[in-house]
């Protein structure tokens, strides 16, 4: 058998993170911070300080003060955004530390909103029960300016694909670096994935994630849970394409009737029901659709980048940075946005469904899970605008003290060299392909068949079972994938991982009769109503042992939470 050192290039340390965007560099910093000795190392496939989605946002980070009631704010969003779908543990958690992780974020050198007095300033939404707090847009060259100092080790342009194990525990990692598609192998004590979730490789979508993550953890064993609660809808400019924060209640038709008003009323989010009310107005003729900006709408002066020129609710870096978007169309020749800009729908196709505990751990031991990847799989569910970043940072601390501790007890687990030697083969096998089938062909179909308003949003089993089918040809393809070069190598396991993320969601779409859900709806135009009597109930998959996908439900406490449906009543005991 060939020394595992003559295989490809090999790296040891206590903590080993894959991503490095919010979520990485926070659970690296946090467990630095809890043992300065800690070997911790952080491996991206881009440019760390540059990647990731946290890169492109800092719109806001989702704030609570701490007079602010969790109760209620629990209330607030277990109905209008979860529909009791939460786990109502972990959002306690997440929402009781919302002020200690602000103040750790602002700790660690990321600029956030100040009063003069240097503390914490927040911007309460309307119904005042939680606030946002402004956030630089270029937050991930702050942490890692931290991590730096604290001694984490960072890797970039180095891609993970496989994990591996040592009788069923995750003992480290394998993939190879994208400039000179060197073979790389990792061995830690513990592994946390915050990678991205999938994104599907949509044309004009602002993050781009391919889901290798998730399909790796699920080929060693690990749970997936909510992946049906996978599209995200928006309102955007016709012309750049970028969300029109705040807009939801100001949406117009061509005769100027206000139809956020009609489909829609008062909310505080871009809803389902919104995106399909603009679709039947265009489609009756009534169209295109506008966004008044000129009415003095609540939501939007606390969302939108209205109004915040100097107050720090929009950090001046996002401000340069629409203004920089806004000058290019200029410069195309389109007229300027104005005041009344067009706008059309942009939905997102997203798995975020690694199932994960309290501590992130997921359900193989040696692994967690922080950030996007596991943001449905910890039944959060539903998150309100700029609590992306925050799931990300407190995953991420979260997950570091967990891991911490672990370490205390485990020691480096043994790498099978024959393992090792089987995922090299894998990975390099489009190398060796005499084929004509490349990763766009997958990636096209995919945009073709799941891109569409009927079967992203609005289902029903026809339409469901008519992608599945698609999906079943396009598995056909990936042994025929071929790469000539380390960037078209990569793109042939994203397009195959995407391909098994997009069928987690599509299985469990299936499963789920109903609909659910609020910014990350469920909806089955078949199954129209909420099932409180037969679907309080997570959606689970795993892989079989004959390696076939395998769906089962997993029923909600409802017994001992505080927030129940109403006439929810427990069920009768069998004899």
């Amino acid at each position: 058998m060939t020394d595992i050192k003559e295989m490809g290039k090999m790296y040891t340390s206590d903590l080993l993170i894959v991503g490095g965007s919010i979520a990485g560099l926070s659970t690296a910093i946090r467990a630095k911070e809890n043992n300065k000795d800690l070997d911790v190392l952080v491996v991206d496939r881009g440019v760390i300080g540059w990647s990731g989605q946290a890169a492109k946002a800092g719109n806001g980070i989702l704030g609570r003060r701490r007079e602010q009631s969790v109760d209620d704010f629990m209330e607030f969003s277990i109905k209008s955004f979860g529909e009791y779908l939460n786990d109502q543990d972990y959002l306690r958690m997440h929402y009781s530390n919302i002020p200690d992780a602000i103040d750790t974020l602002n700790g660690w050198g990321v600029n956030i909103s100040r009063n003069p007095d240097g503390s914490v300033k927040t911007f309460p939404l309307e119904n005042n029960l939680w606030c946002q707090v402004g956030i630089e847009l270029y937050n991930i060259k702050s942490l890692r300016k931290k991590a730096l100092e604290v001694g984490v080790r960072l890797l970039s342009c180095v891609q993970i694909f496989e994990l591996l194990t040592d009788n069923n525990r995750v003992i480290g990692a394998v993939g190879f670096d994208t400039d000179h598609m060197k073979y790389h192998i990792f061995n830690a004590k513990a592994v946390a994935l915050a990678t991205n979730g999938a994104d599907f490789k949509k044309m004009g979508g602002m993050f781009m994630g391919y889901g290798n993550g998730l399909a790796a953890a699920y080929r060693v064993g690990a749970h997936m849970r909510n992946a049906e609660f996978s599209t995200e809808v928006d309102v955007v400019s016709k012309a750049t394409y970028t969300p029109v924060y705040g807009c939801c209640n100001v949406v117009h038709n061509a005769l100027g009737e206000n139809i956020s008003a009609k489909y829609a009323p008062d909310r505080v989010e871009v809803s389902p029901e919104l995106v399909l009310g603009m679709y039947k107005e265009v489609q009756e003729g009534r169209g295109p659709c506008y966004a008044d900006l000129t009415i003095p709408d609540p939501i939007l002066m606390e969302i939108g980048a209205t109004g915040h020129d100097n107050d720090m609710r929009i950090w001046p870096d996002k401000h340069r940075w629409v203004e920089h978007v806004h000058e290019k169309v200029a410069n195309s020749g389109r007229p300027p946005l104005g005041d009344k800009p067009e706008v059309t729908v942009r939905m997102n196709l997203q798995a975020e469904c690694l199932y994960v505990d309290k501590e992130q751990k997921t359900t193989v031991e040696g692994l967690w899970g922080s950030g996007k990847i596991s943001g449905m799989g910890c039944a959060y569910i539903g998150f309100v605008r700029g609590d992306g970043l925050g799931y990300a940072l407190q995953s991420g601390i979260r997950a570091a003290d967990s891991m911490t501790e672990y370490v205390k007890s485990h020691n480096l687990g043994n790498i099978d060299p024959a393992q090792v030697a089987a995922h090299k083969e894998k990975i390099y096998a489009p190398l060796n392909r005499k084929s004509d089938v490349t990763p766009g062909d997958i990636f096209s179909q995919i945009e073709e068949m799941a891109f569409h308003i009927d079967v992203m949003l609005a289902k029903s089993d026809a339409r469901i079972k008519r992608v599945l089918a698609k999906i079943d040809e396009m598995k056909q393809l990936v042994p025929k994938l071929t790469a000539d070069d380390p960037h078209t190598l990569a793109k042939c396991h994203e397009a195959a991982d995407s391909l098994l993320c997009l069928e987690f969601i599509f299985r469990a779409a299936l499963m789920r009769k109903e609909s659910r859900g609020g910014r990350y709806r469920h909806l089955r135009v078949d199954y129209p109503q909420r099932d409180d009597e037969n679907w309080l109930n997570w959606i689970v998959i795993k892989q079989g042992e004959n390696g076939e996908m395998e769906l089962f439900t997993e029923e909600l406490p409802m017994e001992r939470y505080k927030f129940k449906p109403e006439g929810w009543k427990p069920k009768a005991k069998a004899e």
